[in-house]
């Protein structure tokens, strides 16, 4: 039905590292993670869940293989296999995060970072850390506990060759339907209250907090600015700025921006723009690197010791209609073997069959305290390992 947003296409995933190919940046940091940077396959079935209506829909490449999979799920409701349990048959184990960056080297980057700001080379960058821990706790497991902790619009499961990725992620990086393109940048979070009265003043002070609202608006101007170059001009609006999303714990400061792609120019010997070119335009999203973009991204790949790799990249799919839609791979794990590859010894000693891996950082501005820009990323790292801490308590 054409209603549906994915009727048979491509899917996967592009690495923040992909970024280097689009601009063609130098760069000589490793990437130590078995993952590939990018990584798209066409499923020869699937199934789109309209949660509205409540309808589940199958597509497959032949009859045949529809009729098997229709028996597999008929089956499987006969035999009371739906919903599947969160709950692991066995007890689980993880070990307590190591971070790959001290306090002293982190607070040493963001002063560094500063100084960029204060000579007016840009105005604000994201640098993250990178952390990891070893667990018994398979990826499917981590995926549901960490949905159950805090439920996200745009969060995805991949099992692949080389691992398990494992993403929350509530934004939107860019979205396309019939030549509209969509961005949803989001920058400034808040707890949520625990009574009423208290959520509401916690929303207002996010909403009249000067620093935030300054910050926000620097993205939203940004990411007008991408759009801006592969859709029709005047038609780059905003049409909400600086609204409140509310999620089961915590809260955003959401702005959205939209466009129409730019049709064929015979005139300026322009070609029709394709969904490849609004990728282009804004990949990586600039919340995650902050502005202006590409130097930022030349002073992130100085600050950080390795390669992002898919950390702050996006998922998604890419339909045969041209549609498109892609989250930003942020409140995302990685999960592989502890050896990475069959036969090695095990990552730092680690001796549990899987390790997983995340990244977590803060917007740093010229008047940054780098102490706390740490906290809060040790905080930010200890809410995606909450699902650890729920699995080990079960």
């Amino acid at each position: 039905p054409p209603h549906l947003p994915f009727t048979g296409g491509w899917l996967g995933w592009l690495g923040y590292d992909v970024a280097w190919e689009i601009e063609q940046l130098p760069h000589d940091k490793i990437d130590p993670l078995p993952f590939p940077i990018a990584f798209w396959y066409e499923p020869d079935c699937f199934a789109v869940l309209d949660h509205a209506q409540q309808i589940l829909w199958l597509a497959a490449s032949d009859a045949s293989r529809l009729d098997e999979l229709q028996d597999k799920l008929a089956k499987k409701d006969a035999a009371k296999e739906f919903p599947i349990s969160p709950c692991p048959d066995i007890p689980v184990s993880s070990s307590p995060p190591l971070f790959l960056t001290s306090q002293a080297d982190y607070e040493t980057a963001v002063n560094q970072a500063k100084k960029y700001i204060q000579a007016g080379d840009i105005f604000q960058a994201n640098l993250s850390l990178r952390f990891q821990a070893s667990t018994s706790a398979a990826g499917w497991e981590i995926y549901q506990a960490l949905q159950k902790i805090n439920p996200s619009p745009f969060a995805s499961y991949w099992q692949t060759p080389w691992g398990e990725v494992i993403s929350c992620s509530p934004e939107r990086l860019v979205m396309l339907q019939n030549r509209q393109a969509e961005t949803r940048p989001i920058a400034g979070t808040r707890s949520r209250g625990v009574t009423l009265e208290q959520d509401m003043q916690l929303a207002e002070d996010l909403l009249s907090n000067t620093k935030e609202r300054a910050e926000h608006i620097m993205l939203v101007d940004l990411e007008r600015n991408d759009l801006g170059r592969v859709c029709e001009w005047g038609t780059v609006t905003v049409d909400e700025l600086l609204t409140i999303e509310r999620y089961s714990h915590v809260m955003h400061l959401v702005s959205n921006i939209k466009g129409t792609l730019k049709g064929e120019c015979l005139r300026h010997g322009e070609a029709e723009r394709t969904a490849i070119d609004l990728i282009r335009a804004t990949f990586p999203g600039g919340t995650i690197t902050g502005c202006p973009k590409v130097r930022c991204m030349e002073i992130i790949e100085e600050l950080e010791p390795v390669r992002r790799s898919l950390f702050y990249g996006s998922c998604g799919y890419l339909d045969w209609r041209g549609h498109l839609d892609l989250n930003i791979l942020i409140r995302t794990l990685l999960l592989a073997p502890a050896s990475g590859e069959a036969g090695e010894e095990p990552l730092l000693g680690y001796s549990a069959l899987n390790t997983v891996w995340g990244q977590v950082g803060a917007g740093i501005v010229a008047d940054s305290d780098p102490e706390k820009e740490w906290y809060e990323s040790l905080h930010k790292a200890q809410a995606q390992l909450a699902a650890l801490k729920m699995l080990n308590n079960q």
